[in-house]
């Protein structure tokens, strides 16, 4: 049986996205809304890539599996999120 739940997982990701993010200034509204810092970073990049973002997946993972540090997997998740929100 695992050690935690998703709903634990879903209550991290949610904080990061919404307290943390606003916190850092990244975002005044959290996960619903425009969020302008990706939008430009991702219109900068060139026919809407999202190169920026998949790059820090690739990074997470890689620092997880060095580190086994959990809050790596939940910020997979959260710029998971962000490339979904931002498919067109």
């Amino acid at each position: 049986m695992p050690d935690r739940s998703a709903e634990e997982f879903f209550a991290e990701l949610n904080n990061l996205l919404e307290k943390v993010a606003k916190d850092k200034g990244y975002n005044d509204h959290g996960t619903k809304g425009d969020n302008k810092l990706y939008e430009f970073i991702h219109d900068q990049l060139g026919s809407g890539s999202h190169v920026h973002a998949l790059g820090e997946i690739v990074y997470k993972a890689v620092r997880y599996n060095t580190k086994k540090n959990p809050e790596d997997l939940v910020k997979i998740a959260a710029w998971a999120l962000l490339v979904w929100q931002h498919h067109r």
